[in-house]
């Protein structure tokens, strides 16, 4: 008899426990429900609104000038300059920038090899392309690669120029595919000075460039090779020499020195 109410008690306790599950899970779906419900009807409330306001003057939008204005693509090349590891000859080529659709990403392409300190020239080209133009471009992604004789982009040098390319891709504007920088790009668009100067003046000169420009006070020195046989041994000396480039080019290329980035701008683009 004992055991009978023991049973008949586990039944109503898992009566009682299926019954309040069942009513939690009622008044879940019920809120569910509800909300639903409530969706659909403001959405049918927006709807009969824009109907009845149909055919009625519209007040224009205010707009965020803080939020990038779409734009479409555009882009730009400047022509750069460079001294081969292997030869110590100048060479030149061309550095390309995109601007399309995007996120405000900057992607270099690495083909030729692009070293760390030529990416994050890149990098400080764009900030301060962005801060000369002052404008937005944080819904834009700008897309850099180089096409040069070489098989590898070493080093800031080419920093100047592009930051110039940047600025006329930004502005929809053209660089002077007739003249070339060498130097760097520094916070604030200051220009640095930079290395092989001599020699890529005179690959800029016999590739026909009309305009050379450089870090203003940089110092320019010709490299000298010097022969001497002694004793029957040959002995190879190498040694600098400071050269007036402005001197040196006079009649063949105009050369100039430029100070920031505004100098640049003023020369290359247009």
């Amino acid at each position: 008899m004992n055991r009978k109410n023991t049973i008949i008690a586990v039944l109503c306790i898992l009566l009682i426990a299926s019954t309040s599950i069942s009513y939690h899970i009622y008044q879940q779906q019920q809120q569910v429900i509800d909300v639903q419900e409530n969706i659909i009807e403001k959405l049918i409330r927006a709807g009969s609104a824009g109907n009845a306001g149909k055919g009625e003057k519209q007040t224009p939008a205010t707009v965020n000038v803080n939020v990038p204005v779409p734009v479409t693509e555009s882009g730009s090349c400047a022509s750069i300059v460079a001294v081969r590891s292997d030869t110590h000859s100048g060479v030149i080529g061309k550095v390309h920038v995109e601007l399309k659709e995007g996120n405000g990403n900057v992607l270099v392409n690495t083909n030729p090899f692009v070293e760390s300190t030529t990416q994050y020239s890149v990098r400080e080209a764009v900030k301060v392309a962005e801060n000369y133009t002052n404008i937005n471009i944080a819904n834009r992604d700008i897309i850099v690669y180089f096409d040069i004789n070489g098989t590898l982009i070493g080093g800031p040098s080419a920093g100047a120029a592009i930051t110039a390319a940047t600025i006329a891709a930004i502005e929809n504007k053209e660089v002077r595919q007739d003249a070339v920088i060498t130097g760097t790009i520094k916070e604030g668009g200051h220009i640095g000075q930079v290395s092989g100067v001599f020699e890529k003046a005179v690959a800029a000169e016999e590739k026909g460039m009309e305009l050379f420009l450089m870090a203003k006070g940089q110092g320019v020195y010709e490299q000298r090779v010097k022969k001497e046989e002694i004793f029957g041994f040959t002995f190879v000396s190498v040694y600098s020499t400071p050269i007036d480039l402005k001197e040196y080019m006079k009649g063949k290329m105009e050369v100039e020195g430029v100070s920031t980035i505004d100098d640049v701008v003023a020369y290359m683009v247009a």
